[in-house]
């Protein structure tokens, strides 16, 4: 690469992201920051980037969010939301709660909130 060129490490830090996803912005599925995924049975045929392999790594011990997620990664959220898309899409993935939404999660939280300032 030639010095003065336009491409240098500090560059290549914005190009990733985009590289990663395949210029795609969006997930095909409603994610949230909250919504939990695990791993399933590894007999889906599709061949993996090295970032969709670590995403599954990471979810194969317990169910995690896509925040936790995206900071494990050291990636954008959005950029986690694309590639947890697509690992659903081949089945990689499930959902861990399913039938959970974000105003049940916000109900939750103020339960156990509640719970702990009435415990005190």
């Amino acid at each position: 690469m030639a010095a003065g060129s336009g491409w240098s490490d500090s560059s290549l830090g914005d190009v990733r992201p985009y590289a990663i996803t395949g210029g795609r912005t969006r997930s095909t599925h409603p994610l949230h920051l909250t919504t939990c995924l695990m791993t399933r049975s590894a007999d889906y045929q599709v061949l993996l980037s090295p970032e969709s392999e670590a995403l599954l790594l990471h979810c194969s011990g317990a169910p995690r969010s896509v925040a936790e997620i995206a900071a494990l990664l050291h990636q954008p959220v959005q950029v986690v939301k694309v590639l947890v898309g697509d690992l659903l899409d081949c089945d990689a993935l499930a959902l861990a709660n399913p039938s959970g939404s974000a105003a049940d999660d916000v109900h939750l939280l103020e339960a156990l909130l509640h719970g702990l300032r009435t415990r005190v």
